[in-house]
């Protein structure tokens, strides 16, 4: 059993000595970590089981097609989105439930989201004012600075090396021991929320549903109406084609009928042709008249069914909803408790719960026995259900009963949870070493410096001036290192200034700083957006899709540029794109997704080498791989076209088996394997790329060609893999790589 600490019996180098502890084992930590990450929107799976990790300082890039998770899985890990189930982790922090401002990132979304009204530097600036963790750095930088001028200041006057590490040790106090105490109180508040993690996910999960299956059911019934009423008018369309028909039929037969009589039309005349025209037309304006009649049928039909679903879906919901909410307040109060004092608790929920079930029994049975007169029945059924409801509340008090006798045996049990206790503890333990921290600096600020002003016959002003005037006595070269440190000695508005400076010259903006967005190009808004997202100087940076809205050439040279500002200042960055050159060109590790599920993680050059399945092999590399499915002989060997291409490994037991190639493993060979007929031919410059079709696959392969400079359509060339190991081989039922 741990041993209960309190505030008292931690002196100010206990909590030092544990931060450094802390320090070292979280230095190996993952910087990102997702762990069993499932987002369900209710009619749809977003993100299914997906698990992965980032070092510091990696830029990893989440890429798949549109509906592969990707941007969904960006937002659960920025914080705009809570995930049904699993786990975010910060440096080794639960986060899941943290707000994207306790997350402390940059984010810079699709479309950058400028403020239009804002100029460039306020835009900048605007995240700086309003960040309560960027304040205590600029103010901590500021503290130290200050520090290191005092030091300079004790070791030229000679202050002996012991007062000087007293010092030093009593600033480290000040700076560390706050900051550890609330990172550890922070870690122990999210520990206590883990007790109602599932019923908080059970809860959210079934408004989300709620919410998805009420706009699945009008999404539904609004597509069903526009069905109905494209068929209705498709309906009238084809009958009113019909009823046209049939009067240019009747016009023709009285042309004739005119004809035949000097032009004047004889009436006495009974046309069969005509009055059978007139008959379909009277028919035809009927059939308009029940499609109508019909549609509207339908169309009541399928609202007041749509209101039945709607009105059972809204009710079951909100039960299930009432349900959630009852389970999560129960376990809020069981999180407040101790163990015990939460199992009195559990005791008395299951004793209502069971008087409720007994209850609603006996309703019933009096609900069905309503027509009978068999009182004796009646009877027997009251008397079994007083007993079962005595029995229930013997059974509540026996058990509780013992309970309480367990607690009175233990000296001063609390009734508050052992957490909740030691969350206290450590707040009140904060505060104290807040307190404690800066009584202590101050005066050995004083103890130091008090006989140094007396030397100098420093008297007047405060003590700031007083150190300002000692440091004017200084030598001339440690004036230039005060000088040096003076710069990062700042007020907050100093600090924002400095830094929307810096990165603007970074990101090379500083022309348009007095600029608004709308006056500034695609590429320019994108590096404004940038800016505003790593001028906190975040630890973890989000962009989705930042380079979408650019042209080709533009995208090109921001992607390089963002490559080399992430280096630069080595913040850990989660890119998100579907286009795999971009993945390929900025990541140092790839996340590849599809269908919500994470397909395969590893560099660029292993999802291009060594694929994990045949989606990942077709996604990546362009133009696309060629696979074709090829038999596989009793020795193991891979066949096409009467000939061995290779071995499949012993394990492989199975008559086919799936081959790919990539376009760059072939090269012409008038003995070559494959042979077709092309069909495309473009002409790139540095290369000749060709669609050709492969009569013996039936497959359009995509191949680079360069025997000669000119190929003509329908040409049929030959061509051979440069090396065996490059191809690749997938299980022909499972798709994964063999």
């Amino acid at each position: 059993m741990k041993k209960n600490i309190t505030t008292n019996s931690l002196s100010q180098e206990d909590i030092h000595s544990f931060s450094k502890k802390r320090y070292e084992m979280k230095k190996n930590i993952h910087a990102i970590e997702i762990k069993d990450l499932v987002i369900d929107f209710g009619e749809s799976l977003a993100v299914d089981n997906a698990s992965f990790t980032i070092e510091r300082g990696e830029l990893v890039t989440l890429l798949g097609p549109s509906g592969s998770g990707k941007t969904t899985t960006l937002n659960a890990i920025s914080g705009l989105l809570r995930p049904t189930s699993g786990k975010i982790f910060f440096s080794g922090l639960d986060v899941t439930k943290f707000s994207p401002q306790q997350r402390e990132l940059g984010l810079v979304f699709q479309n950058y989201a400028l403020y239009p009204h804002m100029t460039v530097y306020d835009n900048i600036a605007f995240p700086l004012s309003n960040d309560k963790h960027w304040k205590e750095e600029v103010l901590e930088k500021t503290r130290t600075s200050q520090h290191k001028i005092f030091e300079i200041i004790l070791k030229h006057y000679g202050v002996d090396g012991s007062s000087i590490e007293l010092f030093n040790k009593k600033f480290y106090y000040l700076i560390d021991n706050p900051k550890e105490t609330i990172k550890y109180l922070n870690e122990l508040i999210a520990e206590n929320n883990n007790v109602i993690d599932n019923e908080v996910n059970n809860y959210n999960f079934l408004v989300t549903k709620s919410i998805a299956e009420g706009s699945s059911l009008t999404k539904k019934v609004l597509k069903d109406l526009k069905h109905l009423k494209e068929q209705k008018y498709a309906d009238i369309k084809e009958a009113e084609i019909q009823i046209a028909h049939e009067k240019a039929v009747i016009k023709v037969e009285h042309d004739n009928n005119a004809l035949k009589n000097g032009g004047k039309y004889d009436y006495s005349f009974v046309n069969p042709v005509i009055s059978k025209s007139k008959e379909n037309i009277s028919k035809l304006e009927e059939k308009i008249e029940e499609i109508k009649n019909n549609y509207k049928t339908q169309y009541a039909l399928i609202k007041s069914e749509y209101e039945s679903k709607y009105k059972e879906a809204k009710s079951r919901n909100a039960m299930a909803l009432k349900n959630a909410k009852e389970e999560l307040k129960y376990k809020k109060k069981i999180q407040k408790l101790s163990p015990l004092y939460a199992k009195l608790l559990e005791i008395e929920l299951n004793r209502n719960k069971e008087l409720q079930k007994n209850q609603l029994e006996y309703k019933k049975f009096l609900n069905d026995s309503k027509l009978s007169a068999d009182e004796s029945a009646k009877q027997k059924m009251q008397a079994e259900f007083l007993a079962k409801k005595e029995e229930i509340l013997k059974k509540e008090v026996y058990e509780s009963n013992l309970v309480k006798e367990e607690i009175s045996k233990l000296e001063n049990y609390s009734k508050v949870s052992p957490l909740l206790q030691k969350i206290a503890e450590i707040k009140a333990r904060y505060k104290m070493t807040l307190k404690v921290t800066k009584r202590d600096y101050r005066e050995e600020c004083l103890k130091l410096f008090e006989p140094l002003f007396e030397k100098n016959q420093i008297t007047k002003g405060s003590f700031s001036k007083k150190i300002q005037i000692l440091i004017s006595t200084l030598p001339n070269d440690l004036q230039e290192k005060v000088k040096v440190l003076s710069k990062d000695v700042l007020t907050i508005q100093e600090a924002i200034i400095r830094d929307v400076l810096e990165v603007a010259k970074r990101v090379e903006i500083t022309k348009n700083l007095a600029k608004r967005p709308t006056q500034l190009s695609g590429g320019q808004q994108q590096r404004v957006a940038i800016a505003r997202a790593i001028v906190k100087k975040p630890k973890i940076l989000l962009l989705d899709e930042p380079l979408s809205n650019l042209d080709a050439k533009l995208r090109i040279s921001t992607r390089k540029w963002i490559r080399s500002i992430q280096q630069e200042l080595g913040i850990t960055t989660v890119f998100v794109t579907h286009d795999q050159e971009e993945a390929m060109s900025i990541s140092d590790k790839v996340v590849c997704m599809s269908t919500a599920k994470v397909q395969q993680i590893g560099s660029p050059i292993e999802l291009y080498s060594k694929p994990k399945n045949e989606f990942v092999a077709k996604f990546l590399g362009v133009p696309e791989m060629t696979i074709f499915e090829a038999k596989v002989d009793s020795k193991g060997y891979v066949k096409y076209n009467g000939k061995n291409l290779l071995k499949v490994p012993s394990t492989y037991k199975k008559s086919t088996i799936d081959v790919g190639f990539r376009g760059e493993a072939l090269t012409e060979s008038d003995m070559g394997t494959f042979e077709g007929e092309i069909r495309v031919v473009e002409y790139l410059g540095k290369e000749i790329q060709a669609q050709i079709y492969i009569k013996e696959m039936d497959k359009i392969s995509n191949v680079f060609l360069s025997s000669k400079l000119k190929y003509d359509i329908g040409e049929m060339v030959k061509l051979n893999i440069k090396n065996n190991d490059l191809y690749h081989l997938f299980d022909v039922d499972t798709k994964e790589r063999v």
